[in-house]
């Protein structure tokens, strides 16, 4: 009998099917070079605080191809509950950039909001805009991804893992998967495995893509 999921996991016959899906959509309407993003449990750490305030991830691009390509990147902010509803709203500090080794970009954010603009034009079709594909890319690709509490303090708090690899998969549009890893483990070996995985054999996905979970007034959402 197939193991209860803990709360906020994916099946992972379902993550193997995003996987897939986009690695189908590469061929149609995703061009960019994915690098490896991760979430460290100090940057985690920094962002969620005392109040374990959400994460929200956004999505940039590199100012300079590599071997003709676009690269994506991510950015983490911290979102706070605003009110009794359900609206999180940036913080503009501290901002991280989600490499191997997070950077804390935090006195550099016009950089941060140049390089979720140049995303924001490829997704739009501005950029390559002959390229097959583009007309589609704002419905398929979002701008950024809300956190939940429950998949960050399992991996971090609960599992005492160090780092969070965030890899995404098709499932109409693009979803983030966050996956628990160690600095321990070699980890970066599964990430490149042939079969597509990412981390250890626990995935989680129970985010807010943006749109429609967006902060309006972001700065990283201009």
């Amino acid at each position: 009998m197939a193991s209860k999921l803990k709360r906020d996991q994916l099946p992972n016959e379902k993550a193997k099917n995003w996987r897939e899906s986009l690695i189908e959509e590469e061929k149609l309407t995703f061009n960019l070079k994915v690098p490896q993003i991760i979430l460290q449990k100090e940057t985690y750490n920094t962002l969620a605080g005392e109040n374990e305030n959400r994460v929200r991830v956004y999505l940039g691009l590199e100012p300079v191809e590599k071997n003709g390509t676009l690269e994506l990147c991510a950015f983490a902010v911290s979102a706070f509950l605003l009110g009794s509803g359900d609206v999180y709203v940036d913080y503009e500090t501290p901002v991280f950039k989600l490499e191997k080794k997070n950077i804390d970009f935090s006195s550099n954010t016009e950089e941060v909001v140049e390089s979720i603009r140049r995303y924001h034009s490829w997704r739009a079709g501005e950029i390559e805009p002959d390229v097959e594909g583009t007309e589609v890319r704002k419905y398929i690709y979002p701008n950024a991804y809300l956190l939940t509490k429950f998949e960050l303090h399992e991996i971090f708090n609960v599992q005492e893992k160090d780092e969070a690899l965030i890899e995404f998969g098709i499932s109409k549009t693009m979803k983030a998967m966050i996956s628990p890893i160690s600095i321990q483990v070699a980890s970066l070996a599964a990430m490149t495995s042939e079969d597509g995985g990412g981390g250890d054999d626990e995935v989680y996905n129970d985010i807010g893509d943006c749109p429609p979970y967006c902060d309006d007034g972001s700065p990283y959402n201009a």
